[in-house]
């Protein structure tokens, strides 16, 4: 049953551009989101049946977002291309290739896109195609690299646009989380709570440590409740809240290329929608008019 669902290739390859931006030589400046994208494959559920199933749709929708707070100098920006790959109780969904692109619109406004392709396989059931795309704008409303205690605060106002088969709820949803977060000398907290439209609430939170070697290791953990009332998935046994952890690693290649790669998986109760594993690994390339000279350390 995986509709609307977290995919680990997507808490972690876009989350980790909020990490990436930081080992390259230019202003801090850096995406993060995870969202729920890559559509994944389920047999359709009737509302009602003459056996007197409970009224529903099977569906659980859950959404999260992992976001730092920092934004991308103006007239610069990233692409970033990856590989995921997840294991479910029924069946598994491998998204390749997946891109995430965003760019620097004002010192405190960016915009993004998200475009996975995926090829998923559910109880014998098979599909293949766009996922859903993510396009998103942040907006800076406390600079964390401006302040001496390294606190920062941002808006992102998120516009979700379905592909394949829909849930009855429309193919145009939106979100809008609220990021924050602080840094000390080598180690940065930073997270995300909100509410997506298609009836989800979430939290979410990153520790990362950055190593005098260039490496960032990254642990991260989100939490989402699905705020619709559904008896037949009360019935199907798929719970209402969900917890997943990723841990990642990090590193800059050149001066405008980094790498990364990660697993995760789901901590909560296991059902239909449950992750019992997932990897992914990709690259971000990130381009400017100029790059200035790397800023020093922060005491």
């Amino acid at each position: 049953m995986r509709e609307f669902r977290v995919t680990f290739r997507s808490v972690l390859s876009i989350a980790l551009l909020s990490t990436l931006t930081l080992c390259l030589p230019r202003p801090a400046a850096a995406q993060g989101k995870s969202q729920t994208k890559g559509r994944g494959v389920r047999p359709p559920a009737p509302s009602v049946s003459s056996a007197g199933q409970p009224l529903g749709t099977g569906i659980r929708n859950f959404g999260a977002w992992l976001d730092d707070t920092r934004i991308v100098a103006p007239r610069s920006g990233w692409a970033g291309f990856s590989v995921g790959y997840t294991k479910s109780p029924f069946g598994s969904q491998l998204d390749v290739p997946s891109a995430d692109v965003g760019y620097g619109l004002s010192p405190r406004v960016q915009v993004g896109l998200s475009l996975p392709y995926y090829r998923a396989s559910y109880g014998g059931i098979t599909a293949s195609g766009l996922g859903d795309t993510f396009v998103n704008a942040k907006v800076n409303v406390v600079d964390a690299t401006k302040n001496a205690r390294g606190f920062g605060l941002a808006v992102v106002p998120v516009v979700e646009i379905l592909s394949g088969p829909q849930d009855g709820t429309g193919r145009w949803h939106w979100g809008l989380p609220v990021s924050a977060e602080i840094k000390h000398r080598a180690v940065r907290v930073y997270g995300a709570g909100g509410y997506f439209s298609r009836g989800a609430i979430f939290g979410s939170g990153a520790v990362e440590w950055m190593s005098s070697r260039g490496y960032t290791l990254t642990g991260s953990l989100t939490h989402g409740y699905s705020l619709g009332a559904d008896p037949l998935s009360d019935a199907l046994g798929l719970h209402r809240r969900r917890t997943d952890a990723s841990a990642s690693v990090s590193r800059a290649l050149t001066s405008t290329i980094a790498a990364y790669g990660g697993v995760g998986r789901t901590l909560s109760r296991s059902d239909a929608n449950s992750t019992r594993f997932s990897v992914s690994g990709g690259v971000v390339m990130f381009f400017a008019n100029s790059v200035p000279a790397r800023p020093g350390p922060r005491r």
